[in-house]
Order: structure tokens, then sequence, then C-alpha cells
């Protein structure tokens, strides 16, 4: 890679502005004051991220790596989210079936209830992703 650079932004989000209708919290503190400290404070993050190869490949490559290098960031910023809810749902003892296929944009064959393994999800998306092609119908038949 001739340059691999990325930049993380992790802003708070807070969940519970009612009782600080009239203002509107930009500090912790000022958050804290507003809700008495029963206010809960989320987390809004965002990436930024530069990938350059150090050999430029040829115009029709260079699309098909491009789309490699974009489904995989998606995959594992999806994967980040999904893992975050199942501790999030292991921390408050909450139902462990919850997982964010809404939020996630993650269709339901894909992300299975009885997988909270990273490497069995991502074992499951490229079976999922390699299942429809040609070798695979030779197979069958």
């Amino acid at each position: 890679m001739k340059k691999f650079e990325g930049c993380w932004k992790i802003e708070p989000l807070f969940v519970d502005k009612e009782p600080c209708l009239p203002l509107d919290p930009n500090t912790l503190e000022e958050y804290d004051s507003c809700t008495a400290g029963r206010g809960r404070v989320g987390s809004a993050i965002t990436l930024d991220q530069l990938i350059e190869p150090a050999i430029l490949p040829p115009q029709p490559i260079a699309w098909y790596v491009r789309g490699i290098t974009a489904k995989t960031t998606e995959m594992l910023v999806n994967d980040l989210i999904a893992e975050t809810a199942r501790l999030r749902g292991v921390a408050s003892n909450v139902d462990n079936k919850h997982y964010t296929e809404e939020n996630c944009d993650i269709s339901s064959d894909l992300l299975t209830e009885q997988s909270s393994d990273i490497k069995e999800r991502w074992r499951q998306r490229r079976s999922g992703r390699h299942g429809n092609s040609l070798r695979s119908a030779r197979q069958e038949v």
C-alpha cells in the first residue's frame, strides 16, 4: 500500500434531551446538570479512510479492487455494529437474540441469531456470496 490513512471521529450523542428542551447541551457537563446525572450518552462514530495501492492496476481491474475494498470495509463496520449490540445485550442482561439487522442493513440470512461469533458470520457471508456460483450449481446436479 502506498497510502493507508484513516481518521476516527467520536462525538457524544445525548440520548435523553427531552429534559433539556429549551437548552441544547453541547458538553457533557451541561448535559449532566440538565438531566441531573441520569441522562444516557451514546457515541456517534465517523470513519474517513483513504486507501491507495502502491501499483495502480489498469481500469477494469481497478474497479474490481475498489468494489472489494468497499465491500470489505462495509462488512467490518457492520460486524462492529453487530458486536457492540451483542455486547450491550450481554452487559444489560437483555435477551441475546436482538441483533440490529434493521440498523445495519444486513439481511437476515447472513446474520443468524445462533451465530454470535464474528468468524462464523464472515464464513456465512463468504458461503452465501459464493453459493450462487456456477461451480456450486454443477456440484448439485
